[in-house]
């Protein structure tokens, strides 16, 4: 076992203009979206200097780091942090864990939408699965918009001239920071290749696949899994899923003899447009800038192409062509591949739960006319519920511009006013109480069943800061719960299905403040968040304190 390294890198937070045929600036980490890769073994301590060029504030949230011991680096603003001010920087430190492929994006006015983000591998000593690729490659997709999406699509989006909330559509679909057919991908000798999948997008989820290829899963956002083989995935908002090719099983119609010869393969990833509110391939959009005489619409399919003689020659046949491979047999029909089997149950113990907490997730029109996101009836927002109620608050949590909720757990826990778990009807378990503007208190390792019912129209990614979870069942498989006890998969995403459920289990075991929410970046700016805190006393107890560098930012907002 080697010993653990500091790992450095600085990222440099500024706007950009890739696209020539395009006046929209980028928000970007070094000069490039996706911004560079950030690679560790885990273990190791990541130092990462953001250096915040921008005219408008900014944070980075390092998606899927646990941030054991250190709840401030996790760089979601309210919750954890101030935001870095404009022309100001801060270091995040925090220790590389847990192992996988992760990813990094910002968290604050919507600027991942605009090209904030970037890809995280943290790797294994000894990576499971190695045996059965000698390549990696890595594939970020993402919503591309015409437009700005803080000042102008935001602004549309909650406002009284879209009730129903439709959210922003995408223009276009983006892989590794190029449109469709232009990313080549050159197995360069190699026949067996890894592929790690992040979905970047603000608001699509995608069917992936490649032509005439089985796809071997090994690994669901960070939780290495026996190989399980499908012939299509689906991946939602914020997920990861890496799987191997091995190109002695292409479907042999494509090879120089068989029916349909080729040099190159499609990587197809086709946006599922039924979760769109509105027949994407033929809607104006009545905030779109028209740039042309004639309107264009969204092309639901991306092409990437998988160079078989490393030439990046262009496939011979059509996309409409494929021979596609028929399905896997006896595989669930599941977004969330809950029939993966961990890679390693030695010592994998799942708890039984001490706690419970029932959601319920819908979207309204609230009292000035904008359509918002609720869980248990509460709309989340940093400071309106606030200001609006209780503008002079002793007891109880209070705005979160200037002072966070973890700066007010460790500052004066004993007024925080948030209600302990109790017993109620419907569950013999204490429940997780909330203080009714989004506050939950978790007591220290607690074991907690949450329920998402969700009653909206549209499916929903939930993400939760901070730890990741098993996912128990979910209503398009609720069969798992008892085919899988005590060997549950983890992720830290869970896609919930429209108007279905999904049921999670979490541990307490990290003390701080830590967001659940819907990663559809619109979403959560429509206040589909809660926040975890989690065991102010222990907090305190393991000598947690506020860094001067954090009260800093807060005094530059």
């Amino acid at each position: 076992m080697s010993e653990a390294a500091t790992v450095y890198q600085t990222l440099y937070i500024d706007k950009i203009y890739p696209y020539r045929i395009s006046g929209k600036p980028v928000m970007a980490a070094n000069y490039s979206s996706p911004g560079p890769l950030i690679e560790a073994y885990e273990g190791d301590i990541l130092i990462i200097r953001v250096i915040n060029r921008l005219n408008v504030s900014t944070t980075l949230h390092w998606h899927g780091m646990y941030q054991i011991g250190t709840p401030d680096m996790d760089g979601a603003v309210g919750a954890t942090q101030c935001p870095i001010p404009a022309g100001r920087e801060f270091t995040y430190t925090f220790k590389a864990e847990p192992a996988g492929t992760a990813w990094y994006h910002g968290h604050w006015l919507e600027q991942y939408t605009d090209g904030l983000y970037g890809p995280i591998i943290i790797r294994r000593q000894v990576e499971p699965n190695w045996e059965f690729y000698d390549k990696e490659e890595l594939l970020m997709v993402t919503d591309w918009y015409n437009e700005p999406a803080h000042s102008k699509l935001s602004s549309w989006y909650l406002s009284t001239a879209n009730p129903d909330g439709i959210e922003p559509l995408p223009n276009a679909i983006v892989v590794n920071g190029k449109f469709t057919q232009s990313l080549f991908i050159p197995v360069s000798g190699a026949s067996r290749i890894r592929f790690r999948v992040i979905n970047g997008a603000s608001l699509s989820m995608y069917t992936f696949s490649i032509d005439g290829l089985p796809l071997h899963i090994i690994e669901l956002d960070q939780t290495a899994t026996v190989p399980y083989s499908v012939s299509s995935f689906v991946i939602n908002v914020a997920q990861r899923v890496s799987f191997y090719i091995d190109l002695s099983e292409l479907n042999p119609i494509y090879s120089q003899s068989g029916s349909s010869p080729t040099n190159s393969i499609f990587i197809r990833f086709q946006a599922m447009t039924e979760m769109y509110p509105v027949d994407i391939l033929n809607y104006n959009l009545p905030y779109y800038t028209q740039r042309y005489a004639y309107p264009t619409f969204f092309n639901s399919l991306y092409l990437a192409i998988l160079s078989l003689d490393s030439n990046n020659s262009t496939p011979k046949y059509q996309p409409r062509d494929v021979n596609s491979m028929s399905q896997m047999a006896s595989l669930p029909s599941d977004n969330n591949m809950l029939a993966a089997r961990p890679f390693n149950l030695t010592n994998y113990i799942v708890p039984n739960p001490t706690h419970y907490l029932n959601l319920v997730v819908k979207f309204a029109v609230d009292s000035t006319g904008i359509n918002r996101g609720y869980m248990n009836d509460v709309t989340y927002t940093f400071t309106g519920n606030y200001t609006k109620v209780r503008p002079n608050v002793f007891q109880g949590i209070k705005p979160e511009t200037k002072e966070p909720l973890l700066q007010q757990m460790v500052n004066r826990p004993k007024t925080l006013g948030l209600p302990s778990p109790r017993v109620q009807a419907g569950s013999s378990l204490p429940t997780i109480q909330s203080d009714g503007y989004g506050h939950y208190l978790v007591p220290y390792q607690a074991v907690v069943d949450i329920f998402l019912n969700n009653t909206d129209n549209g499916e929903h990614p939930f993400h939760l800061h901070g730890a990741d979870f098993w996912i128990i069942a979910t209503s398009n498989y609720p069969q798992a719960e008892n085919l899988y006890q005590q060997a549950y998969l983890k992720r830290d995403v869970v896609s919930v299905a429209a108007n279905g459920w999904a049921k999670i289990r979490f541990i307490a075991d990290n003390p701080g403040a830590w967001m659940f929410h819907c990663h559809i970046e619109w979403h959560m700016a429509a206040g589909l968040i809660l926040t975890f805190v989690i065991a102010p006393n222990q907090l305190l107890a393991q000598g947690y304190t506020i860094f001067n560098t954090q009260y800093d930012l807060c005094r530059g907002v």
